[in-house]
């Protein structure tokens, strides 16, 4: 089981993929925006996956990852994926050269989900080694 904080701004999305990511046994925390994120952030020391949304208003994903390593010299994460309805070579550059694990296009695939969060969880566990 991880422990999952999960940012999105539309309820539809944030709904659907919260169960989703209930289902496939983890532990969920909910943020509505980046702010709401980085303030559960501050109050939880360490979650295993941080899901964020890209396109977010006042603080979009980019910003907000870029103020979570600002604030923590030690990363509260062992991975961070970000999510988007919109993803072209301009993003997977921003997403490769800020040192997320990936980005995955919505709308998400169960069953691809599912493998990436696997890959993550072991990728986690062999660093611990």
């Amino acid at each position: 089981m991880s422990k999952i904080l999960f940012i999105e701004d539309d309820f539809s999305v944030r709904f659907t993929l919260e169960k989703l990511l209930n289902f496939l046994d983890n532990e969920v925390e909910v943020a509505c925006s980046g702010e709401e994120g980085l303030s559960k952030i501050q109050m939880k020391t360490f979650f295993d996956i941080i899901v964020c949304d890209i396109d977010m208003p006042l603080m979009d994903g980019f910003c907000c990852l870029e103020k979570i390593l600002k604030l923590f010299p030690q990363p509260p994460f062992s991975s961070f994926i970000f999510i988007s309805a919109y993803v072209d070579q301009n993003i997977i550059q921003k997403v490769l050269q800020i040192k997320a694990d990936c980005v995955i296009k919505k709308p998400i695939d169960q069953e691809f989900l599912r493998i990436i969060l696997l890959t993550l969880r072991i990728k986690h566990e062999l660093n611990e080694i």
